[in-house]
């Protein structure tokens, strides 16, 4: 009778080590494909709206680059933390597909004993998302506003682009040129239409640059150009060729720079009483914390029956994240609202995913058992 109930085989130090090696060199290679395709897409996609921006003239074609960096490390931390979530659910999916589990088993090696490897593995990329989070996104963010008020702060010839009808802010310009040098302030084939009170002012030029004055205001130089000037409807215009004009262009003054929670130092709100600075923090506390939790979570989520579907784990898991996320959202924006205290908004929904994690592998766990008790 007692041959019916086989002792369980205990797995040796060797084995456990050769199987921790394995389980974190395998996440560790598909962390640089899942990296990889995560960063191109989500990067790209942001990349293409600043473009989009810049052609409409809405954004200054010299600061795509700038600003698409920024936004970048703004957004690395929700990319690593999905990448080692993906990896190690890829990662054990492989093992159940091939039946490479079933070997682990057999040798002794429970299930709980995947964590081990899984948090080797994505530990030092938790303690660089800790780091990207509360030291260098509030930085990028800052940067990343400052940038915007220094284009702001533009004046309203060097914020136009090349080829597009510009309207200034005042609705009293419109600029048209050809071509715009940044390198040396010169454009080209120039068009401006102006409200002057009652009157209407054309003014085309073949080319002009802009200059300096000593008291600091700029001045667009014209040269080889008409001006027409009178009133809408009226058949009366005088008509005014030139060989230079300078035209006097009014910078706008430089906004105040951005106070936002996302900009302050994590110093600062540690210190700060505002609900808003308080729920910043804890969002920037989050992303470690989640990111550590996915890795969890994809242990009892990576079961796949290799005779079944293989992708319904794949769609629980998407369900699970996108749960997660939007609570965590939730959550911490009635932090900032104030209808929920600091301390339940910060654990309430990572407390119910560990409550999930140990349901889904107590119940994995058991009908592991009761499958190898039937055999």
């Amino acid at each position: 009778m007692n041959s019916a109930n086989p002792t369980k085989p205990a797995a040796t130090p060797i084995l456990r080590s050769l199987f921790c090696r394995k389980i974190a060199s395998e996440c560790a290679a598909a962390a640089l494909g899942v990296f990889a395709v995560l960063f191109g897409i989500i990067v790209t996609a942001h990349f293409v709206r600043l473009l989009n921006r810049a052609a409409s003239g809405g954004f200054a074609p010299d600061a795509v680059i700038a600003a698409m960096s920024f936004q970048s490390l703004n957004l690395l931390p929700v990319i690593i933390a999905l990448t080692i979530f993906v990896a190690a659910l890829i990662t054990l999916t492989r093992n159940y597909r091939d039946s490479e589990m079933v070997v682990w088993f057999a040798c002794g090696v429970p299930l709980r004993t995947f964590v081990v490897p899984l948090l080797r593995f994505a530990l030092p990329f938790v303690l660089l998302i800790a780091v990207l989070s509360l030291l260098v996104r509030p930085w990028a963010v800052t940067r990343s506003q400052q940038m915007e008020a220094e284009l702001a702060s533009r004046d309203e010839i060097t914020a136009i682009a090349p080829g597009v009808f510009k309207e200034t802010r005042g609705g009293e310009k419109i600029y048209f040129v050809e071509s715009f040098s940044n390198f040396n302030q010169t454009l080209s084939e120039v068009f401006i239409r102006s409200l002057e009170g009652d009157q209407v002012a054309i003014t085309v030029a073949h080319s002009g640059h802009i200059e300096r004055a000593a008291n600091g205001d700029r001045f667009l130089v014209l040269t080889d150009g008409r001006r027409y000037e009178g009133a809408p409807g009226s058949a009366r215009y005088r008509v005014t060729r030139f060989e230079s004009s300078d035209l006097l262009v009014q910078p706008y003054e430089k906004q105040a720079q951005g106070g936002s929670a996302k900009s302050r130092s994590t110093a600062e709100l540690w210190t700060s009483e505002r609900l808003a600075d308080l729920a910043e923090l804890q969002w920037r506390l989050h992303l470690p914390l989640a990111a550590l939790m996915l890795v969890l979570l994809a242990v009892p989520l990576g079961f796949v029956n290799p005779r079944a579907n293989r992708s319904v784990n794949l769609l629980l898991a998407v369900l699970i994240y996108a749960v997660y996320s939007n609570a965590l959202s939730i959550t911490n924006s009635w932090v900032a609202q104030g209808r929920l205290a600091p301390l339940p908004g910060f654990l309430s929904v990572h407390l119910a995913l560990l409550l999930v994690i140990g349901m889904l592998l107590a119940w994995q766990t058991n009908r592991l058992r009761l499958s190898r008790g039937a055999a």
